[in-house]
């Protein structure tokens, strides 16, 4: 006879709170997981058979049980870790973009990674992150032809050029 889980205290509200991130598509599978164990636990089911159903390892279950029944629903979540600190945030965003609106450096047509590295004294692989995550190809050039249609202008501005 397998053992059953005991069965942490848990609220009405928490428990809606568990069956929503239960059935989520959304959500972290992890989360979802963990919402799933703790459910079980509340429904009564042995720790073996609900580790098989989820197919994770009873210890698994065991200590996610014991951090709902100290932590409620806000312990399921993952804990912050340490790891190595952000260089380069959303300041050094903001200095990249706004140097991009100055003029070009003497001597050249346009900004250019290394230029931009060079300005703000790091690195220019730095420079590229930001660079691609926002979408901007500094080198880019736009060209068009000529068009008879009346109305180009205004379907040129609607596709953003």
């Amino acid at each position: 006879m397998s053992r059953r889980a005991s069965i942490p205290p848990c609220s009405e509200e928490d428990r809606k709170t568990l069956e929503t991130w239960s059935r989520s598509k959304t959500m972290e599978s992890r989360l979802v997981d963990r919402a799933r164990i703790v459910l079980g636990c509340l429904a009564g089911e042995p720790v073996s058979q609900m580790a098989r159903r989820l197919r994770v390892r009873p210890n698994t279950v065991i200590d996610w049980r014991g951090r709902f029944a100290r932590e409620g629903p806000a312990g399921l979540r993952d804990r912050a870790r340490s790891g190595k600190p952000v260089q380069y945030g959303t300041d050094f965003r903001k200095q990249v973009l706004q140097l991009l609106e100055q003029p070009a450096p003497p001597g050249q047509a346009h900004w250019d990674g290394p230029a931009v590295a060079e300005r703000l004294h790091t690195s220019v692989h730095a420079v590229w992150r930001v660079l691609r995550k926002e979408g901007i190809c500094l080198s880019r050039q736009r060209s068009w032809c000529v068009s008879t249609d009346p109305e180009f202008t205004a379907k040129a501005a609607d596709m953003g050029y």
